[in-house]
């Protein structure tokens, strides 16, 4: 029988199996640190999008609604209820609250009793960067030419002219105007309604569902309404002072604010919540245009009284001496940030956007008069 013998066993020593070990844990480390820079980089061009989409589709909104300012209407503005007893109209309140930061729960007050078609409001929003200060709000006024109201006659009733009844033309236009109640289009309950006839200009906000099948309907402007533009007792600027006028003609109009707001803490530990861009029409509830909108500037030009150019005014000119009527700015410059929607590993990140537009309508004179 033959015996075999075996040699000494191959296989790895301590130190060879440690080498083995640090040289492995080396590799994976640097797999992991390039998936983690790939995760971020992924992360910061996904953010990126995002807030370059929602700041052009903000500034895209609110460009519209600034270019429009005056259009369709009368220059300088109109006149708001005036006289003994009477309150300062105001906006940036539906019909249960006032929600424009800062001036929440009385609203904010037009500024010398007037409802001009640019209303500056610098530092008058909330403070979302505490480096920064309180933001900015702006509101902007034009008629709605989508909805045909002026075709319809107007005629004043009750004592104070607070019951206005819009009768269908005779004949009936082809194709038939759309009910001035139609769910759609209609008018519909803080809805703003500028009236012109032979004795004036007056606004009226509409407080009741507008009754009637045609070719009569019946809207109400009750006094005391949630942005006192309906008061009964006032001495001008009401609805109340248009009774009599002959050639009374009615549009709707649209006073649309922007303003910045915070959004409670989800996590209930009163900490800062999401901010958010929000748009206001009349006395309707505030809807968001986009969040994580952390700053929001206006910068307006304007001319004085002698006919020189006035830029980057903040307030509009408000505060020169003497003050600069907001009927005289034609340009507004916006300047908004927004921020990434979490935290990465640096931190939140920030994207800014500055854009500028003319304000045409304010500038328009009818030299064929």
């Amino acid at each position: 029988m033959k015996r075999f013998s075996r040699g000494p066993s191959a296989g790895f020593s301590l130190v060879e199996m440690l080498i083995a070990m640090a040289v492995g844990l080396v590799l994976v480390a640097a797999a992991v640190t390039l998936f983690r820079n790939g995760m971020d980089a992924t992360m910061l061009v996904s953010q990126r999008a995002q807030m370059q989409e929602d700041l052009r589709a903000a500034e895209n909104l609110m460009l519209k609604d600034l270019s429009m300012a005056g259009a369709g209407l009368p220059a300088g503005g109109v006149a708001t209820p005036t006289g003994p007893g009477t309150s300062t109209a105001r906006y940036g309140c539906d019909q249960t609250s006032c929600y424009v930061p800062g001036a929440a729960p009385v609203g904010i007050s037009l500024p010398n009793n007037h409802l001009y078609w640019i209303i500056p409001g610098a530092g008058k929003g909330p403070v979302i960067n505490p480096a920064l200060g309180p933001t900015d709000i702006v509101t902007v006024v034009y008629a709605d030419s989508a909805y045909p109201l002026n075709q319809y006659g107007v005629t004043f009733g009750g004592i104070n002219g607070t019951d206005v009844t819009f009768t269908t033309p005779n004949p009936v236009p082809a194709p038939p105007l759309p009910a001035v109640n139609d769910p759609a289009a209609g008018l519909t309950i803080g809805d703003l309604v500028l009236f012109q006839n032979t004795k004036g200009m007056a606004v009226g906000e509409v407080t009741q569902n507008v009754q009637g099948t045609g070719p009569s309907y019946v809207a109400n402007f009750d006094d005391n309404d949630i942005l006192l533009f309906n008061q009964n007792n006032a001495t001008g600027g009401d609805l109340k002072q248009l009774q009599g006028g002959a050639q009374t003609t009615a549009m709707r109009i649209w006073v649309i604010t922007y303003y910045l707001s915070l959004l409670p803490d989800p996590s209930g530990n009163n900490g800062p919540g999401t901010p958010r861009l929000m748009r206001q029409v009349n006395g309707q509830l505030p809807a968001p245009v986009a969040e994580n909108i952390v700053d929001l500037r206006f910068l307006y030009d304007a001319y004085d009284d002698s006919g020189n150019l006035v830029a980057a005014l903040p307030d509009g000119g408000a505060s020169k001496v003497p003050p600069i009527s907001p009927n005289l700015i034609q340009k507004i410059s916006l300047h908004m940030i927004a921020r990434s929607s979490s935290r990465g590993m640096k931190g939140y990140q920030n994207l800014d956007l500055q854009t500028e537009v003319s304000v045409r309508n304010m500038s328009f004179k009818d030299r064929y008069q």
